[in-house]
């Protein structure tokens, strides 16, 4: 027969207190904790063992206001780069002794105002004591969010700024403008852009803007190369028609980059002999093609510290919100045509 879980109604009938005194006995804020004797605390720590008891975080929220969890809103974990994010944002709320749910839409990519609105008050109806977004940056996010949280609790964003809301964001027109630079320096001017057009306001327009920033401060002539480069047998396909109508290419992202790669080199054109190839995003994988992907860095790492040091701000009384901007670093490789093995 499957032992009975203990409850902490047992622990505290155990030792003759009241669930509150359990409750803050077990919490993890010191400020909580500090309101009941060291003797109690010990006390209920050694029964808690005896009885091999699991508080309830959700349970134990309803006491002492907090559950030491935060929610984590991601787009979806299969592609290496927001299953990376993910991790790191995970380790940065471990070392705060926070636990993380993570909503992860049913859909790839969710594209409605509605379903967005849906997974936060997911979350949100789980206790959590905050909000973590990983924004996508499309029309209409700004408000479907605020809509979505109102006022009830902390809400942090990263990637794609929210007003009024606390958020880290990237530098991304400056960081493809260095990348553009670094091949104007090299001495190509036929230069492409394969993404979003920056004319618009849409997810990644303000990569293309950053390309064209850099073209027309060298007095060169910007091109986009229109079609859907999203994914790699989208740039594949793409690559095998370009021919040599460009010596560089700027991509959108690792995946387009590496897409685009073997489809130009399907096509009988070298990289980077005929054409210098720069990525954004810095997966692992990058750096084992051949040649191995020059590409702009997204600082996991950082984002997931500011994101928590932004969390941890608000859970401790700050309302005014703020945005922090980390910058993309640009790690030179092979596809660009430096660093080649002779």
């Amino acid at each position: 027969m499957k032992k009975k879980r203990a409850t902490i109604k047992d622990v505290a009938r155990e030792l003759g207190v009241s669930i509150a005194t359990i409750s803050r006995a077990l919490s993890k804020d010191q400020k909580v904790s500090a309101l009941v004797t060291e003797e109690t605390r010990k006390r209920v720590l050694q029964k808690a063992a005896e009885l091999d008891y699991t508080p309830n975080l959700l349970a134990l929220g309803f006491v002492t206001g907090k559950t030491n969890t935060l929610g984590l809103l991601t787009h979806h974990i299969s592609r290496e780069m927001f299953g990376n994010q993910t991790t790191n944002i995970l380790k940065a709320a471990k070392r705060h002794d926070y636990e993380i749910v993570v909503g992860m839409p049913t859909e790839r990519f969710p594209r409605t105002e509605e379903d967005q609105i849906k997974d936060i008050k997911k979350l949100l109806s789980r206790g959590i004591d905050g909000l973590l977004i990983d924004t996508r940056g499309v029309v209409g996010e700004s408000d479907s969010i605020l809509h979505a949280v109102g006022e009830l609790g902390p809400v942090v964003t990263f990637h794609h700024p929210i007003p009024n809301l606390s958020g880290v964001v990237l530098n991304n027109v400056t960081s493809f403008c260095e990348a553009t630079e670094h091949l104007i320096r090299l001495g190509h001017e036929q230069i492409g852009f394969v993404g979003t057009d920056w004319n618009t306001d849409n997810l990644g327009s303000d990569k293309g803007k950053g390309y064209l920033m850099a073209m027309q401060k060298h007095g060169l002539t910007p091109q986009r190369i229109p079609g859907r480069t999203g994914f790699l047998e989208q740039a594949y396909q793409l690559g095998k028609k370009l021919g040599d109508q460009f010596t560089a290419l700027v991509c959108r992202s690792d995946y387009t980059a590496i897409g685009v790669c073997r489809g130009l080199q399907e096509s009988g054109l070298r990289v980077p002999e005929d054409v210098a190839v720069v990525g954004f995003g810095n997966i692992e994988v990058g750096a084992y093609m051949t040649p191995a992907l020059t590409t702009l860095a997204t600082p996991r790492e950082a984002i997931a510290q500011a994101a928590m040091e932004l969390m941890l701000e608000q859970l401790e009384g700050q309302e005014t919100p703020r945005q922090i901007t980390l910058e993309t670093p640009l790690i030179v490789r092979e596809s660009c045509g430096v660093n080649r093995p002779k």
